[in-house]
């Protein structure tokens, strides 16, 4: 199973199970069978004995989101440094950045071939990006919007916000507050419409 889709399984389960939970809590409000003290004790007992429940989709949620953060890690690192010590692609690298300095490849087609060859070296395609910035041949320089965004530290720092709000939202103290199913929601769309299999930023 993915982490997108173990993410979402844990999310929608614990949304239900919340629910449930606030059903009950709202039929002991309601209950013309308890004395004011009663009726909290009642809360207070149910709400323990939820409590463990609500730790354990906390700690899974945060645990599948920092295994995310780690193999994205080391898929970023693995694409940047991996090929550091290849003498062969290294050559190939230089070969490619002389090409396009002296202007030897100039079709659109080329380059996005060239790009789509170093795609998930982000050290590479930097130095590509540099070069056709750089150059003086305007569809050239007009290729360099090709090149995707390195958009590494905003994948780590939207994980990290999704790891607080899970924070902030899968805890018994906020049971009460009324905003967990809202917060939930949004976490699901969040992960549904911009992570793809690993986590990584797709939108």
């Amino acid at each position: 199973m993915s982490k997108k889709t173990e993410l979402i399984n844990l999310f929608k389960e614990f949304k239900n199970r919340y629910e449930t939970v606030q059903a009950q809590v709202e039929e002991i409000r309601k209950s013309a069978a308890y004395t004011e003290i009663g009726r909290n004790q009642a809360i207070k007992q149910l709400l323990d004995g939820f409590a463990p429940t609500v730790q354990l989709y906390h700690d899974k949620s945060i645990a599948a989101i920092d295994q995310g953060l780690e193999g994205l890690a080391e898929k970023w690192k693995k694409g940047s440094t991996g090929q550091l010590f290849d003498a062969g692609y290294q050559a190939g690298l230089t070969n490619v950045v002389k090409m396009l300095e002296m202007g030897a490849v100039t079709g659109k087609e080329d380059v996005q071939n060239i790009i789509d060859t170093y795609t998930g070296d982000y050290s590479a395609l930097a130095l590509i990006k540099t070069v056709l910035t750089k150059s003086e041949n305007i569809a050239l320089k007009d290729c360099a919007l090709l090149i995707p965004a390195d958009n590494r530290e905003y994948n780590r720092r939207l994980l990290g916000q999704l790891r607080d709000n899970v924070d902030q939202s899968m805890n018994i103290y906020t049971f009460n507050q009324g905003v967990v199913p809202m917060s939930i929601d949004g976490m699901i769309q969040f992960v549904t419409d911009r992570l793809g299999d690993n986590l990584e930023l797709t939108a």
